[in-house]
């Protein structure tokens, strides 16, 4: 069977996991492409594995996430590793990379030597986007989970990358000095909200804090760590504004902070500048 073939009977499929996106993922994976138009300049030709095309069909259809099958994400401009002992990327969390990369370059200009802190850092993925776009700041990766760290190692040495990835708790005091803190911690409080696929197959040390502020009121504890310029980036569950605002009016007040919204415009993002006016970023 050909690639177009195998995809139009998939497209009559009409499956709920079989989205046109996961179907051009499993033949350009078959194929060897990372794009779609170099699979249809090839598109008439056998596929190459037709018997792992129909495992990694039947898996899906089952309801695995189809990157933790294919065992890659695409992430901004790139693929990572992803298993399911780390999170799947998703598209709020490019927009927190790059609009924290466009943030790093305004407030910071020409300061090479910048120290960047990705706490949780998963599959590495926010450490890893922010180390190529800076190569000479220095980049560090929390994680409490060694696992995560394998993963996000072996990403860090694909994308040829120096980070230094620790594995101790997110919570834990960093001692040296901090510039940047990019963050995308667990902020679920309840399993009730959170779709079926997610709960059976991704980590759930990832996914739930109970309260759901509990890791940004301890990160938060950063910004009276010293008295240098600071930028931190979050990203937030979409009904946590009131809770984050009332904690930053209480305990920071006069800090610099706003609140920006997803491409869907879901409230989806924290910025706080310490010594800086939010407002000339438009952050």
């Amino acid at each position: 069977m050909t690639y177009r073939e195998k995809y139009f009977e998939l497209k009559k499929l009409n499956d709920k996991y079989l989205t046109h996106t996961v179907i051009k993922s499993i033949l350009m994976n078959d194929a060897g492409f990372n794009d779609f138009f170099s699979l249809l300049n090839h598109f008439d030709e056998q596929i190459k594995n037709p018997g792992r095309v129909l495992n990694f069909i039947d898996r899906i259809k089952k309801g695995e996430p189809y990157q933790y099958v294919l065992g890659y994400a695409f992430f901004v401009n790139s693929n990572y590793i992803v298993t399911p002992d780390v999170l799947i990327p998703r598209q709020e969390t490019e927009q927190l990379a790059v609009s924290t990369m466009m943030l790093i370059k305004k407030i910071f200009g020409g300061q090479n030597k910048i120290n960047i802190f990705d706490l949780g850092t998963g599959s590495g993925i926010l450490a890893i986007y922010l180390k190529e776009n800076f190569p000479n700041a220095n980049v560090t990766g929390i994680d409490i989970s060694s696992k995560c760290l394998e993963i996000a190692r072996e990403n860090a040495k694909i994308h040829q990358v120096l980070i230094d990835f620790k594995e101790k708790n997110m919570l834990d005091k960093i001692d040296e000095d901090v510039d940047v803190i990019v963050c995308n911690p667990p902020y679920i409080e309840s399993p009730k909200t959170v779709d079926p696929q997610t709960l059976k197959y991704e980590p759930h040390l990832a996914l739930f804090a109970n309260p759901k502020t509990k890791f940004y009121e301890e990160v938060f504890k950063y910004i009276n760590h010293s008295d240098k310029k600071l930028l931190m980036a979050f990203e937030i569950g979409e009904d946590m504004e009131s809770e984050l605002t009332e904690i930053l009016e209480n305990d920071y007040h006069g800090i610099g902070y706003k609140f920006d919204k997803d491409m869907y415009g879901k409230t989806r993002f924290l910025y706080i500048i310490r010594n800086e006016e939010t407002e000339k970023y438009d952050c």
